[in-house]
């Protein structure tokens, strides 16, 4: 999914962080280090670098936290992640656990797309969880941009990386029947 390719199964070596012309002299964080045995072939043959960049970025040494702040965009060679705040929780030894991404969260890559007010990764359960905000009237949604295009929005989307399992708190679901009978089509979805 989205944050499977932050998934590091080696530590992270300090991040370096240092301005970038192209992002108008906004810090941008480069976090070294190998894919996961989850992600795709390609992407865990070799070391690789996430590029964070935000308008300021700050470093908890011994809280062992990454936070970005203002116009956060998250690129990887797996996904694209946009989001007000993005904040990396690490372990003792800076192995990625946990992922929080506050305010207009868009999440995209070559199989799905997601919005939500805010979203979860946790590494240990790997799990993503995108929430809406009844508040603010912001629904999460998670989109399949395969051929059948097909929607699942509600409160709260809960996705298990490893199984693709996908669980919807206040759901509405759509779903493309292409030119089939919708009845038929209808069953096939749903089971008999």
């Amino acid at each position: 999914m989205f944050f499977a390719s932050l998934m590091m199964a080696a530590a992270i070596p300090a991040a370096s962080v240092q301005p970038d012309a192209t992002a108008g002299g906004a810090p941008v964080v480069v976090v070294a280090g190998k894919g996961s045995e989850k992600t795709s072939k390609a992407a865990s043959a070799a070391p690789r670098n996430v590029k964070v960049t935000s308008d300021r970025s700050t470093y908890l040494r011994k809280e062992g936290v990454l936070v970005f702040d203002g116009n956060v965009f998250v690129d990887d060679v797996e996904f694209k992640m946009h989001a007000d705040e993005v904040t990396l929780f690490l372990g003792g030894t800076n192995e990625l656990k946990r992922i929080v991404a506050i305010g207009n969260v868009a999440v995209t890559n070559e199989l799905r797309s997601g919005t939500c007010a805010k979203a979860t990764y946790n590494k240990a359960l790997s799990r993503v969880i995108l929430y809406g905000d009844e508040a603010k009237g912001i629904t999460a949604k998670l989109n399949d941009n395969g051929k059948r295009k097909s929607q699942v929005e509600g409160r709260k989307i809960t996705f298990w990386i490893d199984t693709e399992q996908v669980e919807v708190d206040g759901s509405v679901i759509t779903v493309d029947v292409g030119n089939g009978d919708m009845k038929d089509s209808a069953k096939r979805f749903l089971g008999n």
